[in-house]
């Protein structure tokens, strides 16, 4: 195992790549009797398409999401949840657009937990009567997501910021594409992209590494796994232009909602990912959190109740939002379209909020599960971890935040709000 140290918190991660290719990561801390086990996949619903061996696969919406219901099935494995629910743990999955993650939260038999997981994660059955069975489950899951109000307008946004990214699709997909969704193309999805090779193991807790290693070692050695050629995902090709400049759904709020969003080529920017986001977010929390004079101003004459700023970025394209709840929208509206080419920062602001990074950072390591999330988010969107993100960000300078904040443009605009 290699031996790496998250700096500045003198945390460690024991490191260690098992011959099928699985990659394991175990963080062990005294802080807490508790643990907490995943094993992700690095396969989300940004695959519309990919190639394998020269065959082409078309990816229908919702599919990635679709599997993580059907190998995170406890309803149909009562023996599975029998066991879960006798050691007091509890279960859970999630699927992002970047990778799928199945995880076990407990106190009790960490080696039994991890037993369970592993089982669950390689003993699959995905049949044609399951997959029929669950497409009403997820049906209603669709429906319970649309029935929240900053869920649809996201959604409706990134349809229209977009014309043929897989960000035009929600993770969920719709009714309808889950109905096209067969046993046949999650099974095919399975073997190409949940391979060893594909595949991370994380435990953060209390625990013996040497025995935890063990047992995975174990358990991988009966498998008998092999590495396989991963799929290469095929990029839609996409506009800088937006798809829809503006559009109004109707919902019977009592206050409505606003976003309004900026979409650009992050290459313009010409620095790591990571990086840009931190100095991004730092540049619009000081000028649209609850916290800000802009929002101070809004309250006062009337124009939003609440003011906040998001950043995405979509392979190519970095979108920048601002999300309100107003009583008067299309005042909203007519005074942002102003205030947001006139961005502020000072230097002295640049470093109180460069602080409460610093401080955030350190904060991380207080919980086991932010832990896991960190590590987890990071090896799905760049393959990699990096240790010395605090000396990244104490290197963050003033000089850079105004260099960037001076490349954002107002060029690809899209608003979306909600009336009566």
């Amino acid at each position: 195992m290699t031996e790496k140290v998250f700096e500045k918190v003198n945390e460690k991660l024991l490191i260690e790549k098992l011959e099928n290719g699985v990659e394991v990561y175990l963080y062990k801390t005294d802080k807490t009797k508790n643990f907490y086990l995943s094993i992700s996949v690095k396969y989300g619903a940004n695959v519309t398409k990919y190639k394998v061996n020269n065959e082409i696969i078309d990816v229908i919406p919702g599919s990635a999401h679709f599997l993580e219901h059907k190998v995170m099935a406890l309803s149909e494995n009562k023996e599975i949840s029998k066991r879960i629910n006798d050691l007091g743990s509890l279960a859970n999955a999630w699927t992002s657009y970047y990778g799928t993650n199945y995880n076990i939260f407990g106190s009790k038999d960490i080696k039994e937990n991890l037993r369970i997981l592993l089982d669950l994660f390689y003993n699959t059955d995905i049949n044609e009567k399951n997959v029929e069975e669950e497409k009403g489950i997820i049906g209603e899951e669709i429906d319970m997501y649309k029935d929240k109000i900053d869920y649809l307008i996201s959604y409706h946004l990134y349809d229209n910021l977009f014309t043929n990214s897989y960000s035009k699709k929600a993770v969920v997909g719709e009714r309808e594409d889950i109905e096209k969704i067969t046993a046949k193309l999650l099974n095919k999805i399975y073997n190409d992209y949940y391979s060893s090779n594909n595949t991370f193991i994380i435990v953060t807790g209390n625990f013996d590494e040497e025995e935890i290693m063990d047992l995975i070692k174990n358990y991988m050695n009966k498998l008998k796994l092999k590495p396989r050629t991963l799929p290469e995902r095929i990029k839609e090709k996409e506009s800088i232009n937006v798809r829809v400049n503006y559009e109004e759904i109707k919902k019977d709020l009592e206050n409505d909602r606003v976003k309004y969003a900026i979409k650009m080529d992050k290459r313009i920017f010409n620095i790591e990912e990571s990086i840009l986001r931190d100095y991004l977010g730092i540049i619009l929390s000081n000028n649209f959190s609850q916290s800000s004079k802009l929002y101070e101003k809004y309250k006062l004459k009337g124009i939003a109740l609440s003011l906040s700023s998001g950043i995405n970025i979509v392979d190519d394209y970095l979108i920048i939002t601002i999300s309100a709840v107003s009583k008067n929208p299309d005042l909203f509206i007519k005074n942002i379209k102003k205030d947001i080419k006139k961005l502020k920062l000072t230097e002295k602001e640049f470093e109180r909020k460069k602080k409460i990074y610093l401080k955030n950072y350190i904060e991380d390591f207080e919980n086991i599960e932010d832990i896991e999330y960190l590590i987890c988010v990071s090896l799905m969107k760049y393959n990699r971890i990096d240790f010395d993100d605090y000396s990244k960000t104490i290197n963050m300078s003033y000089k850079e935040a105004k260099r960037i904040l001076s490349l954002i443009n107002f060029d690809n605009i899209s608003i979306i709000k909600t009336i009566k």
